[in-house]
């Protein structure tokens, strides 16, 4: 069966309209346990999401979770950085609630999403179904 260009090309603009969907739905959930854990509210900011996209998106590429796959981190951060900001990042978990509760079970994790001060919060995640991991996360957290 010979696949249909017009086809794959709408499959592809649903994948990105749920990323930004799943981005700005994850940010109102890490919002939410911030709130819940006596921190000020963050939102979701386009630039950070941008960031952890490529981070995400570098790790399903070399199937590895690493804060420098995508570069030096205070490098990729530093055009969006205040004063603070911090990254998490994660794979094997298929939805932002199961990625958020593994990060609050890890004290350095727990501490990102704990950051006295933040307001911005961008979050990303990209499937690789040919990996062990299938699902790459990565969370850009700023002041």
């Amino acid at each position: 069966m010979k696949p249909v260009r017009g086809m794959l090309l709408a499959a592809a603009f649903v994948l990105v309209a749920d990323g930004a969907a799943q981005a700005a739905s994850c940010a109102a959930q890490i919002s939410a346990w911030r709130r819940a854990h006596g921190f000020s509210a963050v939102h979701a900011d386009a630039a950070l999401t941008a960031i952890a996209h490529r981070q995400a998106a570098a790790m399903a590429r070399a199937e590895t979770v690493s804060h420098t796959v995508a570069g030096n981190f205070f490098v990729r951060i530093k055009p969006v950085r205040r004063r603070l900001a911090a990254e998490n990042v994660a794979a094997g978990f298929l939805t932002c609630a199961e990625t958020i509760k593994q990060w609050a079970a890890s004290s350095g994790h727990r501490a990102n999403l704990q950051m006295p001060g933040a307001r911005r919060v961008g979050v990303a995640s990209v499937a690789k179904p040919s990996s062990p991991y299938r699902r790459f996360w990565a969370m850009e957290i700023t002041d």
